[in-house]
C-alpha cells in the first residue's frame, strides 16, 4: 500500500514539473502549487510520526518522537521560507528567502543524529567487522560527492550551515548503514533501509540546495529532489503506521537474555533446596520418628531409664532438623525480596545474646541484605561452638571500600585441610558432632544471594576465621 501511495504521489509531482516545464507556468502559480503539496506532506508526515511515537514503546518511541521532532521543525523551515517569499512579493526563489530556512533545518537534524549515533555506540560491542563494510565503502563515495563543493568561498552563514548539514547527513548515513547492515536478518532492517532511503535522498536534495547557492544549479532541481525526499519521508512514516514492525536492539536482548539465565539459574536452585527439604522430611525425620517409635515401644516392655535420654536425644536431634528446614524455607520464601542496608553490628549483637560463650564484636558495617542474615551469624557461632569447641569468638567487622567483611574467628581445633573444600557441601557432617550437616551450606547459598562470597582461612596459633564478604550499602550507622 506505502509503495502505491508513493508511487502516486511521486507521479504528481512529475506532473506538476511536466506542466510547468511544458506550458511555463507563472513563477507564483506554480511555487503556490509546489508549496502548498510540500507543506501538505511535511504535516502529514508530523501527524504521521507524533501518532507513532504515542504509540509505541522504548527505542521505537525514541525514534519516532526524534522523527516527529525532525518532521516539525521541518515544517517550521517551510513556513519561513513562504514567509520571506511573501515580503518579498515577487514569488521568485532566491538564495535570500532561505535565509531562516537553513538554521531551523540544522536544529532539526539534531535529535534524529543523536538517536541514530547513540543506537549505533549502544549496539557496537554486538557487531563484526563486516557490519561496518558499508559504511567504511560509501564514506569516500559520500565525501566525493561534495568534493567540488567543499572547495568554494563560504561568505554567508546560511552556505556555511549548509556544510555542517551535509556533514550530519553523513553521519546519519553511516550509522543507517552499520545499522541496516547489523539487522539485515532481522525485521528491524526495514526501519534502517527506509531511513537510509530517505536520509539519501536528503543528501542529494542538500547538496542541491548548496548548488543552488552557489549558482552551479537551478531552484527547480533543488526543489524536485526536495519534494521526493518530503515524499519518501511520509510514506515511510504511513507504512510504519499501517503495519507493526518490532525495533530489536541487541543491547536489550542480551540483558534479557541474562535476565533469564539468571531466573533459570535461581529456579534451578530453589528446585535443589525444594528437593533437599522433601528429602529431609521423607527420610532424616521420618527415620528420627522411626527411632523415637523404636525407643518407645522397648521403653514399655522394659522401662529402662536409659531410654528416655535416647528418646529425648533423637527428639532434639528432629528439631535441630525443622529448624534448618525453617532456615531452607526462608532462602525460598525470602527469594523474591529487595535486599536492603542491614547494620551487621545490630544483628551481631542480637545473635551474640543467645549464646552462653563470650563474643567479642568489633567494628560495624551496613550490607545489602535481608532478616535472612541472622541465620548467617547464627549458624557460623554454632559451627565454631560445636566443631571448634570454644569458649570464646571473635566477630570482626569492616568496611573495604565497597564490601562489608565480617569475620568469625574462633580459637578451636580448626578445620582439617583434607575436608576444608567440602564443609559448605550439602549434608556434608564430619566427626562424631556432625549434626546436620546442612549449617555451613545454608550459611553458603544465603551469602550467595546476596551478591556476596565466603571462605575459611586458618587461625593463628589454631582455630578457624570464617570470612564474608558482602555490598556496602553507603548507609551511616546509627541510621539503622
Amino acid at each position: 500500500m506505502s509503495i502505491y501511495l508513493m508511487t502516486a504521489l511521486s507521479l504528481f509531482e512529475l506532473m506538476l514539473f511536466a506542466v510547468n516545464y511544458y506550458y511555463g507556468l507563472p513563477s507564483h502559480i506554480f511555487l503556490t502549487i509546489i508549496y502548498i503539496f510540500i507543506i501538505f506532506l511535511t504535516i502529514l508526515a508530523f501527524i504521521t510520526s507524533a501518532f507513532l511515537a504515542r504509540a509505541s514503546k522504548g527505542e521505537r518511541r525514541t525514534l519516532f518522537f526524534t522523527v516527529a521532532f525532525f518532521s516539525g521543525f521541518l515544517l517550521l523551515s517551510i513556513f519561513t521560507v513562504g514567509q520571506m517569499v511573501w515580503l518579498t512579493n515577487d514569488f521568485e526563489l532566491k538564495v535570500g528567502h532561505f535565509d531562516y530556512f537553513v538554521p531551523v533545518y540544522l536544529v532539526a537534524l539534531t535529535p534524529i543524529l543523536g538517536y541514530f549515533i547513540w543506537k549505533t555506540l549502544r549496539e557496537v560491542s554486538y557487531f563484526n567487522v563486516k557490519h561496518f563494510l558499508p559504511a567504511i565503502i560509501a564514506l569516500p563515495i559520500l565525501i566525493f560527492s561534495i568534493y567540488e563543493l567543499v572547495g568554494i568561498e563560504f561568505k554567508d552563514l546560511s552556505t556555511f550551515i549548509l556544510l555542517e548539514t551535509l556533514i550530519c547527513d553523513m553521519a546519519i548515513i553511516l550509522s543507517l548503514l552499520t545499522l541496516t547492515s547489523a539487522y539485515m536478518k532481522t525485521e528491524s532492517a526495514v526501519y534502517y533501509e527506509s531511513f537510509l532511503f530517505y536520509f539519501i535522498l536528503k543528501y542529494i536534495s542538500d547538496i542541491a540546495f548548496l548548488a543552488s547557492f552557489k549558482g552551479m544549479l537551478d531552484f527547480e532541481y533543488l526543489i524536485a529532489v526536495f519534494t521526493l525526499s518530503n515524499i519518501v519521508l511520509f510514506t515511510i512514516l504511513y507504512r510504519f503506521y499501517t503495519t507493526e514492525i518490532t525495533l530489536l536492539s541487541y543491547h536489550e536482548l542480551d540483558a534479557e537474555r541474562k535476565r533469564y539465565a539468571e531466573l533459570y539459574a535461581q529456579v534451578n536452585e530453589l528446585q535443589e533446596i525444594l528437593k533437599l527439604i522433601n528429602r529431609m522430611l521423607r527420610h532424616d525425620i521420618l527415620n528420627k520418628l522411626q527411632i523415637i517409635s523404636g525407643y518407645v515401644e522397648t521403653y514399655r516392655m522394659t522401662e529402662k531409664e536409659e531410654l528416655l535420654d535416647k528418646i529425648m536425644k533423637a527428639v532434639d536431634e528432629s528439631v535441630a532438623y525443622i529448624d534448618k528446614i525453617r532456615e531452607l524455607e526462608k532462602i525460598v520464601s525470602t527469594r523474591s525480596e529487595k535486599l536492603k542496608p542491614v547494620n551487621l553490628r545490630k544483628v551481631a549483637d542480637e545473635v551474640a545474646k543467645s549464646f552462653n560463650i563470650a563474643i567479642n564484636i568489633k567494628g560495624g558495617c551496613v550490607a545489602f541484605a535481608d532478616e535472612a542474615v541472622y541465620s548467617v551469624i547464627e549458624n557460623l557461632l554454632s559451627n565454631a561452638i560445636k566443631h571448634g569447641k570454644v569458649d570464646k569468638v571473635d566477630i570482626l567487622l569492616s568496611e573495604l571500600e565497597d564490601e562489608c567483611e565480617i569475620r568469625v574467628v574462633d580459637y578451636g581445633v580448626g578445620i582439617p585441610s583434607e575436608i576444608r573444600g567440602q564443609i559448605f557441601n550439602e549434608s556434608f557432617r564430619y566427626g562424631e558432632a556432625g549434626g546436620t550437616g546442612l549449617g555451613l551450606y545454608i550459611v553458603k547459598k544465603l551469602v550467595e544471594r546476596y551478591g556476596g562470597k565466603i571462605w575459611v582461612e586458618d587461625t593463628k596459633p589454631h582455630g578457624a576465621t570464617f570470612v564474608i564478604r558482602l555490598k556496602a550499602a553507603r548507609v551511616k550507622l546509627d541510621e539503622r
